[in-house]
């Protein structure tokens, strides 16, 4: 019966997928399912389906809106992905490590003048806050994201961006002390100035090292063989 349920739903949201267009409101709930030919509950299931991944949001009194950007979609899935399968640490690192250090190269090829404003707002927050490591998380990742949108790749942005938050969860939980926050801000720092300097080999060379410094301090905790 659940695997009846399922393959209804999985046919609504094909008879979805045409209909959804980035930023639309949907029908109502009782047009939607007259166009689309299926009955109301299974819509309902398909629109649950689509909100859980957050590919639309239903607003109380205004209808079922498509979001504007798929920025979210991947999130929800990946959350699951990473509770169900408990990815190691050595898992995690590496696959950051392999999209961090391709986005640098093309944050550097691509960057504009807004990216770098972008960069250097997350530098000075980062800096500010050195004496205050919990209060760095927040610039870091933001400092991350603009690499990841200097990028110019939706695509590798999106996934990066769903990713990191799940990396950086786990390896927050993990990480039993603290780390040297100035080496770590001035590496951020030769990062960003080889992206300014549309020095392609240098920002994949800086995050490479970024990614090593970070395998050995896990190293040094016991985290990582």
């Amino acid at each position: 019966m659940m695997k009846r349920k399922g393959s209804v739903v999985n046919g609504v949201l094909g008879r979805l997928k045409p209909i959804l267009t980035a930023g639309s409101r949907l029908p109502s709930e009782r047009e939607l399912s007259k166009r689309l030919r299926v009955s109301r509950p299974s819509l309902r299931e398909a629109l649950r389906t689509l909100e859980l991944m957050g590919v639309v949001d239903t607003r109380h009194g205004s209808g079922t809106h498509v979001a504007e950007t798929g920025t979210d979609v991947l999130k929800k899935p990946l959350e699951f992905l990473f509770m169900l399968d408990r990815p190691s640490v050595a898992d995690l690192l590496d696959t950051r490590t392999l999209l961090e250090v391709h986005l640098s190269g093309k944050a550097a090829e691509m960057r504009t003048d807004a990216d770098l404003k972008a960069l250097d707002a997350a530098l000075g927050d980062i800096k500010k806050n050195l004496s205050k490591p919990s209060e760095v998380t927040d610039p870091d990742l933001r400092f991350h994201q603009a690499i990841a949108a200097a990028s110019h790749n939706r695509l590798l942005e999106r996934l990066m961006n769903c990713l990191r938050e799940a990396i950086s969860a786990l390896m927050d939980v993990a990480w039993p002390g603290q780390p040297d926050m100035k080496a770590s801000y001035e590496m951020h720092v030769r990062i960003a100035t080889a992206i300014r300097k549309k020095d392609v080999d240098g920002a994949r060379q800086a995050m490479t090292r970024h990614m090593d410094g970070m395998a050995k301090e896990l190293k040094e905790v016991g985290l990582l063989k």
